[in-house]
């Protein structure tokens, strides 16, 4: 299939970088792919609200209500805000200390992505990640739970296609929270079940509802987009708030009746 002159400027300009030893990164695949793509800065530091909210619109074709939440919350829960006052001098002082002095306030509230993996009942980051190790600021997925994930979606994709469905990815979380010493919180609970739906709806084949096997691998594994992914890949439909809400509520009732 022939790839549109759109896509072909995004790859080139874009092109897949994988993170340095002093690059910042997050337990989230998604963030993770947007930095190693430049997106985001390559860094991973000095995130503005507005280059994260472009981001996630542009890249994954979320809708503008449910790229602001995602990034609002990211955002009042762990960027960082501050407030600098530098001061210039006059080129010929004055007899007071003060005279001629001239006083610019800065402004800034950042994010870098290791800050999402902050821990604490008022932060985002929980213990349950699929591919990203507990408790630890994570900077690269984790080989034995990315083959967990691989395993399963072997044997949960259809008859037709391998990879992972809905269920399989509730299952997997059903697998993660066995494996952990305390239980999520509530509010845990409900942001593990809403990365397994958003994951899902932004990533599957609209087709047969399956998240495929190279797909897995590429995004989940490799935190990069998967090939094609402005050409075919790439959800044709904005994924949409209400969507992922009942999305995540089908995930919150598989995981209950496993």
């Amino acid at each position: 299939m022939s790839v549109s002159l759109n896509a072909t400027s995004t790859l080139k300009d874009h092109p897949f970088i994988p993170a340095g030893r002093l690059d910042k990164r997050s337990p989230c695949p998604a963030l993770n792919a947007l930095a190693n793509h430049g997106h985001l800065p390559r860094r991973g530091t000095q995130i503005t609200f507005t280059q994260l909210l472009c981001a996630v619109r542009t890249v994954y074709n979320l809708s503008l209500p449910l790229a602001l939440l995602l990034t609002l919350v990211g955002f009042l829960t762990c960027a960082k805000f501050s407030v600098n006052v530098p001061q210039s001098s006059p080129a010929t002082p004055e007899h007071s200390p003060y005279s001629g002095y001239r006083w610019r306030l800065s402004v800034s509230w950042t994010l870098s992505l290791s800050d999402l993996s902050a821990r604490g009942w008022n932060k985002i980051a929980h213990d349950a990640s699929l591919v990203h190790v507990s408790g630890i600021p994570s900077h690269a997925p984790d080989p034995a739970l990315l083959s967990n994930l691989l395993s399963t979606a072997s044997r949960s994709g259809t008859q037709h296609e391998a990879g992972i469905t809905l269920e399989g990815l509730a299952a997997v979380h059903v697998l993660r929270k066995r494996s952990l010493s305390c239980p999520l919180s509530r509010l845990h609970e409900q942001v593990a079940v809403g990365e397994c739906a958003l994951g899902w709806l932004v990533m599957r084949n609209p087709r047969t509802g399956v998240i495929e096997l190279d797909t897995l691998e590429q995004w989940f594994g490799e935190e990069r987009l998967p090939e094609g992914w402005w050409d075919s890949k790439r959800p044709v439909k904005a994924v949409g708030l209400i969507q992922s809400r009942r999305t995540a509520g089908k995930v919150q009732r598989l995981v209950k009746n496993e």
